[in-house]
């Protein structure tokens, strides 16, 4: 689906969910989470084009593909958290939101603590 597509579906879901808050405020929340799945459903097959081109960044660098993998897993986290939370503040939930950030930022960071010891280990054999 090409971006035209996906701006134009998400406008007509945005006006559908404001259409339906006034009558059905709880069915808002489901509809809102289908949006966001079916947009990110439509997103995937565009991935597939930058994970072939890290692949080829992989092979004309020294960049390992565990590294590429944890930086894509991090990714992942932290956009996953970005929705929820804002699927929360949209729903008047702030410090569901913020509690989801904190809880997002910290898996980030273990996710990619094998890669910050490297670099760490990498600037010690400088010093």
């Amino acid at each position: 689906m090409s971006f035209l597509k996906v701006a134009v579906f998400v406008i007509a879901g945005i006006v559908l969910l404001v259409l339906t808050k006034k009558n059905a405020p709880t069915l808002v929340i489901l509809c809102e989470i289908a949006l966001v799945g079916v947009v990110i459903l439509n997103i995937v097959p565009e991935a597939e084009n930058l994970l072939s081109l890290f692949d080829s960044f992989e092979t004309i660098s020294s960049v390992s593909e565990s590294s590429l993998k944890i930086m894509f897993k991090t990714f992942g986290i932290l956009a996953v958290g970005a929705v929820v939370s804002d699927i929360c503040r949209d729903n008047g939930e702030g410090a569901v939101a913020g509690v989801v950030e904190l809880g997002m930022k910290i898996l980030a960071i273990s996710c990619a603590l094998p890669v910050f010891t490297a670099v760490i280990e990498i600037a010690l054999t400088f010093f």
